[in-house]
Formats: C-alpha cells, sequence, structure tokens
C-alpha cells in the first residue's frame, strides 16, 4: 500500500473509531453483540481493501507499455 493510501485510510479510520466509541458511550443497555458484530465487518473490510490493493498494486507495477507510434 503506498503513502496516500495508508492517508485515506487513517482519515477514515480515526473518525469511525471516534463514532464507535460514542455509540458506546450512548448505550444504556450495554449491548455489546451489535458492536462486536460491526468490529468483526470492520476488520474484514480492511483485510479485503488491504489485500486487494496490494495485489493490484503487484499487477500494476510489472512494466510499463510500450510506446504508441501514432503516424
Amino acid at each position: 500500500m503506498g503513502t496516500t493510501s495508508y492517508i485515506f485510510f487513517g482519515l477514515l479510520l480515526l473518525p469511525l473509531l471516534a463514532f464507535l466509541v460514542w455509540v458506546i458511550r450512548q448505550d444504556k443497555k450495554k449491548n455489546y453483540i451489535g458492536l462486536l458484530l460491526l468490529l468483526i465487518g470492520m476488520v474484514i473490510a480492511a483485510y479485503s481493501i488491504i489485500t486487494l490493493d496490494k495485489n493490484f498494486a503487484k499487477d500494476k507495477m510489472q512494466a510499463a507499455p510500450k510506446a504508441s507510434s501514432f503516424r
């Protein structure tokens, strides 16, 4: 993953974590099943984003195509 990917991921992750902390504090019944499922979904999403980005970068970094000779 490139630097821009880390910056973008961090800019999305920090507000999401702040939102989760706010949701936990607002929950009066302390029902953590929904939050647990949300966190599991976040982990799966983060893993798939990182894996797909790594595979995409690996495929695109192999070789530059030849310059075309249009006349």
